[in-house]
């Protein structure tokens, strides 16, 4: 019997049933979880950022864009400067069709650049809103740059604000890049020449009970340059 034993040497033990073992509670508590959400997070930006007609949100027609010659008197420049032309540019509209700055041409323009997440540009929305509704027979449009957001998070707030005028996705912020702007939210009040007459950093918010909003411009400061850009 001993030597039966001997013979048969030690018994060797599988380890692999005890490597999975070790393994399978990290994949399912930790990586199996991650792989979920990124799945999910892909998902939603297909959703997104599809093209709707064949053509890509990020095609490099969306962006700034040559102004056309005819559209340029002589000695003008073309920059985000006050005094210069507004520099033209071709975006998405929030509802798929396709926007040009150089199209309005003829019409006073205010160009707001911002974002749902900047609570300045939350609070003085309302104001173009009022603007707009104002002004829109007299030739007043008002653009809404919308800065590097997905139409998801946009719409609902374009919908709450009531804004009816025209939203545009700068979704590459190249057009952003293109004005300079160096914090949201910026504003270009353009002539019916499509010429910068003022620009104006930070928001427009009303009069509370005849008081002035601490560290906000007058809303009768927004009717001035409206009204300049309408004569």
């Amino acid at each position: 019997m001993a030597e039966d034993l001997q013979a048969t040497g030690p018994v060797e033990v599988d380890e692999a049933p005890q490597r999975r073992r070790v393994w399978r509670g990290p994949w399912r508590s930790v990586v199996l979880p991650l792989v979920v959400v990124g799945a999910i997070a892909g998902a939603i930006w297909w959703l997104d950022y599809r093209p709707d007609s064949g053509v890509s949100p990020y095609d490099a027609r969306f962006g700034p864009v040559e102004m056309p010659a005819a559209l340029v008197p002589p000695g003008m420049k073309v920059e985000a400067k006050k005094g210069s032309l507004a520099p033209d540019f071709l975006l998405m509209e929030l509802d798929g069709g396709d926007f040009r700055l150089s199209d309005l041409r003829g019409k006073a323009v205010i160009v707001n650049f911002w974002a749902t997440w900047c609570t300045p540009c939350r609070k003085e929305m309302p104001q173009f809103v009022a603007a707009y509704d104002r002004y829109k027979d007299e030739g007043l449009e008002v653009v809404a740059v919308n800065v590097q957001e997905s139409p998801s998070i946009i719409r609902p707030f374009a919908e709450d604000f009531g804004m009816e005028f025209t939203v545009v996705l700068d979704k590459r912020g190249a057009v952003s890049d293109s004005y300079r702007l160096i914090g949201l939210p910026t504003t270009y009040f353009i002539d019916r020449e499509g010429v910068i007459r003022s620009v104006f950093q930070g928001p427009f918010l009303e009069r509370l009970r005849g008081t002035q909003v601490q560290g906000a411009i007058e809303e009768d400061e927004l009717t001035r340059r409206i009204q300049e850009i309408l004569e």
